[in-house]
């Protein structure tokens, strides 16, 4: 049986994150045209990772999968609102490593009383349609001509789901690194558990 483990990022995942997320910067998979440079990389998760947060999924101490918190480019001073970004490596696709990062996201978002979470898909893309749509996610609008890449226009569509906060009267959002332990061990656990040996 596989071991697996979904868990917060630290800046030494950076190097096999960044494995990762290359080849997506070749197709409509990222917004990026190519990928960034490893130091650029690992400043990105220093800035996101406290406040944010970045998740982190490994089958047999191999990382199969990210995803990350960003502001809400719409709304950055709503600080219950955010945008995810989510990444799994080519080979293990179709095998929950998706589902169980969202999972773990999705709990440490509504355990820091997170409202809700933006998706942006650039398009033509269906398999991420499918798979925020199939996460609960509902579509906002298709932002025409939303994106550049390889200098030219790509529709952006815009999907977004509404959480349940653990204290809807916060006054502000709980950073990941202060969730209570027990919680966060606790869903880290139901999360591994969707991931398909």
């Amino acid at each position: 049986m596989k071991k697996v483990a979904v868990r917060r990022v630290n800046e030494w995942d950076g190097p096999s994150m960044l494995k990762i997320y290359a080849p997506y910067t070749e197709g409509l998979e990222a917004f990026e045209g190519e990928p960034p440079e490893l130091q650029e990389y690992i400043q990105r998760i220093d800035r996101y990772t406290y406040g944010l947060g970045w998740i982190l999924c490994e089958i047999d101490s191999t990382p199969s999968g990210f995803c990350c918190l960003t502001e809400d480019r719409e709304a950055p001073e709503d600080l219950f609102s955010v945008e995810l970004q989510l990444y799994v490596k080519q080979d293990c696709r179709r095998r929950g490593v998706g589902s169980a990062l969202w999972a773990l996201m999705r709990d440490i978002m509504e355990l820091g009383n997170r409202c809700r979470v933006t998706a942006r898909v650039l398009l033509p893309n269906p398999e991420a349609q499918a798979f925020f749509l199939h996460a609960g996610f509902s579509p906002v609008r298709t932002e025409r001509g939303g994106a550049e890449k390889w200098g030219e226009p790509h529709d952006v569509l815009v999907l977004q789901r509404e959480l349940v906060p653990s204290d809807p009267g916060a006054e502000r959002p709980t950073k990941p690194y202060l969730i209570e332990n027990a919680d966060y061990e606790a869903a880290r656990e139901r999360a591994a558990l969707l991931v398909k040996g």
